[in-house]
């Protein structure tokens, strides 16, 4: 069987193209070998409105992966249950925690407001697994809490309130005849914790892209650098830095690597 792969952003915090809309968050849509996708659903502000603009069926969606449980990527789930209540969630379940960020001395809760009762088809991806031919969850990340920890980010766990271990801070890589496509939300986990264990499981296998967002706006200029130091590491094609990369991580990842370097928004096409 072919392995083809077509993704389009479809949520995201930046829009070039007339008639689409951007916020903050993400979403992506893919086709892969005659079935349909989503790779989180942003806040859900845009997702709808900018799916019908390009002509995609959201009720045809076979499986919705969940990166993690904040609200700028869960917030459009509930409605697209509403459109389509069989549709298979693919997620960790600590998605489900409440979840805050600290700003100034108050909490803002970002979390997702629904439950997992609430959706009828949920699978949990505590573990790696593959989710479909193909298409693998990386599971749960293990890696050296120095490496990633925020204290930014907070979760209410058993009534108190501890710093967020983001245990559901998953990715996906799919197969493709290019090579492996990796997606990552946020990458709360640490982008090269996260890109290494997904080198564990493909072996000496190409990384041909790289796309999603990779928490890096308030990262130290030192940071940027040893992420670009181990990007010189993947022969990759494409890396697409979007959401909550930051300009600034985004503009030194398109110096340092030319044309390879997308730096993409809201109605951009990839193929593979």
């Amino acid at each position: 069987m072919a392995k083809n792969l077509e993704i389009t952003i479809l949520a995201e915090n930046t829009v070039e193209k007339r008639k689409l809309l951007a916020e903050h968050g993400l979403s992506f849509y893919f086709k892969y070998n005659g079935k349909e996708y989503l790779f989180d659903t942003g806040q859900g502000k845009v997702l709808f409105s900018n799916a019908k603009k390009m002509g995609i069926d959201l009720e045809k969606i076979d499986t919705v992966f969940l990166s993690h449980g904040h609200d700028d990527h869960t917030g459009g789930l509930k409605k697209l249950l509403e459109i389509n209540s069989q549709v298979r969630v693919f997620a960790h379940s600590e998605i489900f925690l409440p979840k805050y960020k600290k700003v100034e001395s108050e909490l803002e809760f970002i979390g997702t407001e629904l439950v997992e009762s609430e959706i009828k088809n949920f699978e949990a991806a505590e573990t790696a697994i593959a989710a479909a031919a193909g298409i693998y969850n990386t599971g749960e990340i293990p890696a050296r809490r120095k490496t990633y920890l925020n204290p930014r980010y907070v979760v209410k766990r058993e009534g108190k309130e501890i710093t967020d271990p983001f245990n559901d801070d998953t990715s996906l890589y799919i197969e493709t005849e290019s090579g492996i496509v990796i997606l990552l939300g946020c990458s709360h986990k640490g982008v090269k914790n996260i890109i290494n264990e997904i080198k564990a499981e493909i072996g000496d296998r190409k990384i041909a892209a790289i796309l999603g967002g990779m928490h890096l706006k308030r990262a130290s200029r030192e940071s940027i650098a040893d992420l670009i130091d181990y990007f010189k590491e993947i022969d990759f094609e494409l890396l697409a830095p979007v959401h909550c990369t930051g300009r600034e991580a985004a503009v030194k990842f398109k110096e340092a690597f030319g044309e390879r370097v997308k730096l993409a928004s809201v109605g951009d096409r990839f193929e593979f």
